[in-house]
């Protein structure tokens, strides 16, 4: 139906819809990081509030897909059945861990952090507003130059652990951030968001984030030359690392000196697994790397490494769900657009970097903060749409 002038009439749900879409997106992109500056419990708290009010504008909005086609599609793929076989390799351990309790409370919370990240990306829209997008890389802009500024001038405001984690969450949200700025050509920004974050990582304590956003932008230029093929390169050289780790871990144990940190714990690495070879098939279960160590059960030597902890708890069986779940992620990321899908690599790349370096990925904040960066991705890809226009000699064949 529509007035006089020929529009179509204003639907105030719709356009309720809209503001509430946008103050959820606007929590995530701009509180979200701002919080974590400050609060140890901001990513965790602050995240699902802004995740249920976008899910909440998704339902009253008119025109949306299917979600459930969309879902039932996800968990068909090999990247849904990869997921989905570490979920109920992960219960199974429940059966032979030490820490049954800590470790359901563990896998409700991550099962639950996933769950919510994928239910706000089935519901968002198909074609995002610019004006939505323009505030994640505002939020991310703002919150490295006020989190720089805590680092350098009052780092007495925070505590260092809080500030770090805040870093690594405003770092991984800069990716998708400055993805849509090169999308809109507006390089001066993307070169300013970027140099924030970079000068953040430089002011921070912690020795992994520098490093990583290196490995990252390594990934990055190589993509923005050839996509397929680093992303290729990518996925091979990360499956030899995760699933040769136990004989890496061995090989350096018998070539590297015991007495410096990396050798004491690629030794200790090689105890556990000469001592009870048998848990390499089935792991330890769920938690026991944290609680081990708190326990003494575990030399606090040991890594604290995704590769570390994967094999540990999960054996083999995990680290392969976890490498196939991973590479076919990485190459459906190669079948995107040549910015996006090189920026989605290189903040894979610097996100993997920083687990495999010693982060501990297993803590609930990490998981919101990959879920959040998974969202915005996501969000600028649906913001990349281009109407084509037609060509003239189309066009006169149409008339």
């Amino acid at each position: 139906m529509t007035n006089i002038s020929g529009q179509h009439p204003v639907d105030p749900a719709e356009q309720a819809a809209q503001l509430l879409f946008r103050v959820g997106f606007g929590i995530l992109c701009i509180v979200l990081p701002l919080a974590a500056i400050f609060s140890r419990r901001a990513m965790v708290v602050v995240a699902p509030i802004g995740i249920l009010v976008l899910i909440s504008a998704a339902l009253m909005m008119k025109g949306q897909p299917a979600a459930w086609s969309r879902l039932r599609e996800a968990i068909a793929s090999p990247i849904g059945f990869a997921a989905l076989f570490l979920l109920g390799w992960s219960a199974l351990s429940l059966a032979w861990t030490p820490y049954p309790g800590p470790g359901a409370e563990r896998l409700f919370r991550v099962s639950g952090s996933v769950a919510m990240a994928l239910a706000s990306i089935l519901a968002l829209p198909q074609r995002m507003r610019a004006s939505n997008l323009y505030l994640l890389s505002l939020g991310v802009g703002v919150s490295a130059l006020c989190a720089l500024g805590v680092a350098v001038l009052s780092p007495a405001l925070t505590d260092p652990v809080v500030l770090e984690r805040a870093a690594i969450l405003i770092a991984l949200m800069a990716w998708p951030a400055v993805t849509w700025l090169s999308i809109k050509r507006r390089s001066v920004a993307a070169m300013c968001v970027a140099g924030g974050v970079g000068g953040l990582a430089l002011a921070l304590q912690g020795p992994n984030v520098l490093p990583a956003l290196l490995v990252g932008a390594v990934l990055l230029g190589g993509a923005m030359n050839n996509l397929r093929g680093s992303a290729v390169a990518f996925v091979t050289a990360m499956s030899i690392l995760v699933m040769g780790a136990p004989v890496i871990a061995v090989i350096i144990s018998l070539l590297a000196q015991q007495t410096n940190g990396f050798g004491r714990m690629m030794q200790v690495w090689a105890d556990v697994i000469i001592a009870d070879p048998s848990r390499l098939l089935t792991g330890h279960g769920l938690e026991t790397a944290l609680r081990n160590r708190i326990s003494q059960a575990l030399d606090t030597s040991a890594p604290s490494s995704l590769l570390f902890e994967l094999w540990y708890e999960l054996g083999v069986l995990g680290a392969l769900a976890f490498t196939v779940g991973m590479a076919f992620s990485v190459l459906r990321i190669a079948s995107l657009g040549r910015v996006i899908g090189a920026f989605a690599l290189g903040c894979v790349g610097f996100a993997l970097a920083l687990a495999v370096m010693g982060l501990g990925t297993s803590q609930t904040w990490w998981v919101t903060a990959i879920a959040t960066t998974c969202i915005a991705f996501v969000a600028v890809a649906h913001g990349e749409y281009r109407t084509e226009r037609p060509t003239t000699r189309s066009a006169n064949q149409a008339e």
